[in-house]
């Protein structure tokens, strides 16, 4: 009798422990995914930001990206800037893609990353169709200030790093 009352009380707390301890991993990996994900996308948005900042003709940007003051006359549309902004949105797609597919970010990270990709690909549409540079000055704008936006997101150390990179 004493053997079947410990087998029946051995199984739950078996299958108990087992839950636990899976919990715990799937939570560390989970979290391990969230870092290693922004520190990708972190590292997309730096090579955007070097591309605008080629783009726009400034030496350096800081973060918080106010008064910019563009001056859509003077911006540089070379064609190397644009493929390497086109490469990096293309990279961006996939990497909001996989997230979504995995539910590693939250719902404020994926609304920044899917207005920046469509801000991108605004640029990138009026540079092939109608070659605007007020509007492209204007949708230039606007990215970076979601760029701003997704570092303040992030948090502080993220926004350190850029201004020690740039």
């Amino acid at each position: 009798m004493d053997n079947v009352a410990a087998s029946l009380l051995a199984i739950p707390l078996v299958f108990l422990f087992y839950d636990y301890s899976n919990f715990l991993v799937t939570r560390r990996v989970h979290k391990h995914l969230h870092h290693s994900l922004i520190n990708t996308i972190d590292g997309h948005l730096f090579k955007i930001l070097t591309q605008m900042k080629n783009i726009i003709g400034l030496p350096r940007i800081e973060v918080p990206m106010q008064d910019l003051n563009l001056n859509y006359k003077k911006l540089n549309l070379d064609k190397k800037y644009i493929r390497a902004i086109r490469k990096q949105l293309n990279e961006m797609e996939e990497l909001l893609y996989k997230s979504d597919k995995i539910d590693v970010l939250d719902s404020q990270h994926t609304q920044i990353l899917s207005f920046i990709t469509q801000e991108l690909n605004q640029i990138l549409n009026e540079c092939k169709y109608n070659n605007s540079p007020r509007e492209i000055a204007r949708y230039i704008e606007t990215t970076l200030s979601m760029i701003d936006d997704w570092f303040s997101a992030t948090g502080y150390t993220t926004r350190k790093k850029l201004k020690d990179d740039m």
